[in-house]
């Protein structure tokens, strides 16, 4: 009995000093092997968050090609965490290729206008044609892979994720880009109000949550989602009134640069402010309520694959696809609100 005591201490022991080595690689300002795992996680989720900000602020500076190589760096990837989750959960690794090939063919059919500057016209006459005609190749390819009726339905599924997966990241993809012709400054206060209702939802919920939200996602709060919201709805205005005073973000665009224009008008001792402000509360609202959906919705995909994370590119995140989900539904809004309710963007169209 002795023996086996010491032998289970001392494999005790070696967990806890290789989770101490792992969160010393993880965390680079201090050694936090000391502290309980919830507020481990809390500090690694902090830094990344950092990281990731400081590095969204750097790409910003690069205009609009770098708001573009972002959009697709993180469409492709997030593609990867969630296609290879389901290709290990359908066990069918014969289709990675015909998935990666889908995806190819979807970006090619939704390629960004201004890239079309870049390719020679006739690809760009004929790219609903080749698009199509690659579409039917696709399906036959497909077809000829079910090789018999027992395991039809799985190669079914992996049919319908792939469909589903690229309309969620490549289209919406596509259609934030499509946001970038009014100004830079409608793609960064999209994808940047809702990093900011998650990050305050987090917070709430780590300190005050107590009431499960909902069952595909059980790490989230009702106090999370309520108080992310109004913290989230109070800071969208001001924060779309700081984004509106940079001419490079405000100004329409034309191919890959800013054009110049004039500021809105803001004098707040007399009670100006510029239009913007109010496009910003409208938006954070929208942020507020459906935003989080997205992140439901991609919760419970993990959740029925048996997994915890898509990936672990991004310490104390569960892949990119789960620091990002959100923001792929905040591009169609985006694209649908600028383009139906914005008065001076409906005059010019």
């Amino acid at each position: 009995m002795v023996t086996k005591k010491k032998n289970k201490d001392s494999g005790d022991a070696s967990l806890q000093s290789a989770a101490s080595s792992t969160h010393k690689i993880k965390f680079y300002l201090c050694d936090i092997s000391g502290l309980p795992p919830r507020w481990q996680s809390w500090l690694v989720r902090m830094q990344s968050g950092c990281l990731l900000i400081s590095a969204f602020t750097i790409i910003v500076q690069m205009g609009v090609l770098g708001l573009m190589l972002l959009t697709y760096t993180v469409q492709i990837t997030s593609f990867h965490e969630a296609m290879e989750l389901g290709i290990q959960f359908t066990q069918s690794e014969d289709l990675r290729v015909w998935s990666w090939q889908m995806l190819f063919l979807a970006n090619f059919y939704w390629l960004d206008p201004v890239l079309t500057n870049y390719i020679p016209a006739e690809i760009v006459r004929w790219k609903e044609v080749v698009s199509y005609g690659g579409y039917l190749l696709l399906l036959s390819w497909f077809l000829t892979t079910v090789d018999t009726t027992d395991n039809c339905i799985i190669r079914y599924c992996h049919f319908a994720w792939t469909h589903m997966i690229i309309i969620f990241l490549t289209f919406q993809a596509h259609l934030l880009l499509l946001t970038l012709k009014h100004g830079l400054i409608w793609y960064i206060f999209a994808v940047s109000i809702i990093t900011i209702n998650d990050i305050a939802a987090y917070m709430f919920g780590f300190f005050v949550g107590r009431t499960p939200l909902i069952v595909l996602s059980p790490k989230k709060t009702l106090e999370g989602y309520i108080g992310g919201g109004i913290f989230t709805v109070c800071i969208g205005p001001l924060f779309g009134l700081f984004l509106s005073r940079f001419e490079s973000l405000a100004c329409p665009t034309s191919g890959l640069t800013a054009t110049s224009c004039d500021l809105e008008p803001f004098d707040l001792a007399q009670g100006i402010l510029p239009e913007f402000c109010w496009h910003a509360l409208y938006i954070s609202i929208f942020a507020s309520t459906f935003g989080p959906t997205a992140g439901f919705l991609c919760s419970g995909f993990k959740r029925a694959c048996k997994k915890k994370n898509f990936g672990n590119l991004i310490p104390g995140h569960g892949g990119v696809l789960d620091r990002c989900d959100c923001m792929f539904l905040m591009a169609s809004f985006a694209y649908i609100y600028t383009n139906n309710f914005v008065a001076n963007i409906v005059n010019q169209i």
